[in-house]
């Protein structure tokens, strides 16, 4: 018997611009069996940015939209005989339960994109051009914020100047969503990731 083994990428859910987060499975017979790691993808170039943890709301949904239709093409084949007669109660209250864990599997995506994460992946997608938040990836790109906003600066950068932007009244536009974007990368410093989320609620970017 021929087994067809590997790794796979499913359950795209968190799509922001070109970007969603998909995660990659084990799997036997493209059956997904068990999750390895979730990375933001761009779905039209492949690009992938892996995330420092793994993405549940994936990996739930990556197995949702492939075992459910193979139970339900197995509960159909099981029943094959009777559809004459009629599908028995069991089997009819069984494939509703699958069918509606499918659909749910794709409108529930739809409708939980957080709005201040998607705000701050547009943020990343209009400076850098890929759809992420920083503080979800699992290489920083700290480098490169620094390196853009030294570039646009007139001044030498210590290595806290998005704080002082944030602080900053009167700083430009640019500059306020770089400095946010940079904050991100300090996943441990809780009270700095709440000053983001509030200037995002409060639409400083």
């Amino acid at each position: 018997m021929l087994f067809v083994w590997g790794k796979r990428s499913y359950g795209a859910v968190e799509k922001v611009d070109d970007v969603a987060v998909k995660t990659v499975f084990g799997h036997l017979w493209y059956l997904p069996l068990f999750p390895m790691a979730s990375y933001y993808v761009n779905v039209k170039t492949d690009a992938a940015y892996q995330l420092h943890r793994i993405n549940w709301r994936s990996v739930l949904c990556g197995y949702l939209r492939v075992w459910m239709p193979v139970l339900i093409a197995l509960t159909l084949i099981a029943n094959m005989n009777a559809l004459s007669q009629g599908i028995g109660a069991g089997s009819v209250l069984f494939l509703m339960i699958t069918t509606g864990a499918l659909a749910a599997s794709y409108v529930y995506d739809r409708k939980r994109v957080d709005p201040l994460d998607a705000r701050l992946r547009m943020l990343m997608a209009r400076h850098f051009g890929v759809a992420l938040d920083p503080y979800a990836c699992s290489v920083s790109p700290q480098v490169e914020i620094d390196a853009k906003m030294a570039a646009a600066s007139s001044l030498p950068l210590d290595g806290a100047w998005y704080r002082a932007v944030l602080k900053d009244l009167f700083a430009d536009r640019d500059s306020v969503e770089l400095a946010l974007l940079r904050a991100r990368c300090e996943r441990q410093d809780k009270a700095l990731q709440q000053m983001v989320l509030e200037k995002l609620a409060a639409g400083a970017a």
